[in-house]
């Protein structure tokens, strides 16, 4: 095995060459595996673990910490690095939960999102990166820095995050003037947040971006809430409905609907809220009924924007004598969800001699094809391309996956193949997410646990497919040739013996 014949052989330094990462005066390229979950939920990682990776082909793993981790368990920390080294895995460390949380997700620091604006958590935050960095400026097994992990301070600019990564920046130029640091974009990192905003001052800059939308096909499951519905003369009444998303859910459409109604009914200010309760999104419907729109055809039993009435303001939806229909409603857009949380439907309902029934609903939207939509991914994709392109940068996905549950048989398989392939086509850095995790063996993970101590079986389709992408990794560094694989091409033919097509 290539692991075993290289054991102990120390792994050239990693710097920035324009849009290209090189060590030991050859082009780099990492393709690896999320060590995500690590000391969390009964999540375990062994040496085993690395030894296998580097055994399956991957040259690289990103260990997602939180700062409580360098804090207390620093030497775990460091043991999972001496793994690394031993078994020649470049590592990229990733505080993944900061101090205060750096984003309204409830893993981080129960999603207060307080970094932003904590000066006392800031400079906690930027005191462990120097820890850090004074620790692994000379260890090239230590490939980058991540400064944090999808921030999203909750504002339409990405301003209070560069001026947070530029003082981190700072803290761990002081203590290692010369290693690659990971830099990504606000509202949680994706492709679309890499603004030029966030470009530092800096030759020795990987930027990165997470890659888990688009691709699937789509279509309507079932709704929520189809109930009666409500009926007479109400005023302003206060609603709040719990949904639920089972695994296969990916988006969630708002529907406001009024059923054989020879009356009147309003809708105002309406909020869908997470698991934290903070708002995903909120419309108070002041100056028009942007973004929803009606759901049938105009006319009579159509609804209007009502620039009279309102509930704290004039301004919201209206329906008036919609009994020509069975029913008609207000329909917002898709608004992308989360397996795993309850989001809650709030809002306020008005009624004027209603008949029928009037009430919110939601309808579910969730994978119906193992097919996968390419030039969907490559629009996903083309703004971290812009970028790049822009300021001749390297790009590095630092996750991407798709769940066993999510959708069909196969789905899974073809969504990571068809991603990998992206990557390949435009020498995109990847790392899967994730090795191990304790939600079940329908999830992610690549070998899921259990939080007794037990474990599930591997996956094993999900592993062939890794396997062939990081023996790319052997093709490149045995000189072989060009690491073009057939199977990881957007353009190329049919690829055997497995159709990821």
């Amino acid at each position: 095995m290539l692991a075993t014949t290289l054991a102990n052989a120390a792994l050239p330094v990693v710097s920035v060459d324009g849009d290209r990462l090189v060590a030991g005066g050859k082009e780099l390229r990492l393709r690896g595996i999320n060590w995500g979950w690590w000391q969390l939920s009964g999540t375990r990682y062994t040496e085993e673990d690395m030894r296998n990776q580097a055994e399956w082909g991957a040259n690289m793993l990103r260990l997602a910490f939180t700062y409580t981790d360098v804090e207390n368990k620093l030497d775990e920390i460091d043991e999972v690095v001496q793994w690394a080294k031993k078994h020649n895995q470049y590592v990229i460390l990733d505080m993944h939960v900061v101090p205060g949380g750096q984003n309204p997700a409830h893993y981080t620091d129960g999603g207060k999102n307080l970094i932003w604006r904590d000066e006392a958590m800031q400079q906690r935050f930027l005191a462990l990166w120097q820890t850090l960095a004074e620790k692994y400026r000379d260890e090239p097994t230590v490939a980058a820095y991540e400064m944090l992990n999808e921030p999203c301070s909750q504002r339409p600019d990405p301003a209070l995050l560069v001026a947070l990564a530029k003082r981190c920046h700072a803290a761990i130029r002081e203590k290692d003037p010369k290693k690659v640091i990971v830099m990504t974009g606000d509202q949680w990192g994706n492709a679309r947040d890499l603004k030029d905003e966030i470009k530092l001052d800096d030759p020795q800059i990987l930027y990165t971006f997470h890659f888990y939308e688009g691709g699937a096909k789509l279509g309507w499951l079932r709704n929520v809430n189809d109930v009666a519905g409500e009926s007479g003369t109400k005023d302003w009444t206060f609603f709040d409905i719990p949904i639920t998303p089972t695994p296969e859910v990916r988006e969630m459409q708002i529907l406001l609907r009024s059923s054989r109604n020879s009356g009147t009914a309003w809708f105002d200010d309406i909020t869908l809220r997470d698991g934290s309760g903070n708002a995903v999104r909120a419309w108070t419907f002041d100056k028009n009924s942007d973004p929803f729109w009606v759901e049938r055809a105009a006319g009579k039993d159509s609804g209007a924007w009502d620039a009279q009435v309102g509930r704290d303001a004039p301004g919201s939806l209206r329906f008036e004598k919609s009994g020509g229909e069975n029913y008609n409603g207000w329909i917002s857009p898709r608004i992308r969800i989360h397996y795993g949380q309850t989001y809650r439907l709030q809002g306020w309902m008005k009624l004027e001699n209603a008949t029928g029934g009037s009430y919110p609903a939601a309808a579910l939207w969730g994978v119906v094809s193992a097919d996968i939509d390419r030039d969907d991914l490559r629009r996903g994709i083309q703004p971290a391309l812009d970028f790049q392109k822009k300021f001749n940068v390297p790009l590095w996905v630092g996750e991407f996956a798709a769940a066993r549950y999510e959708g069909p048989e196969n789905y899974q398989i073809n969504s990571v193949a068809a991603r990998i392939a992206l990557f390949e086509e435009f020498g995109i850095h990847w790392t899967y997410w994730n090795y191990r995790e304790t939600t079940g063996p329908h999830s992610m993970a690549l070998h899921a646990q259990k939080r007794d101590g037990g474990e599930h079986p591997i996956n094993a389709p999900l592993l062939a497919l890794l396997r062939e992408a990081w023996e790319l990794n052997r093709q490149t560094k045995s000189g072989a040739g060009s690491s073009h694989s057939q199977k990881f091409c957007m353009d190329c033919g049919d690829p055997a013996p497995l159709s990821f097509r």
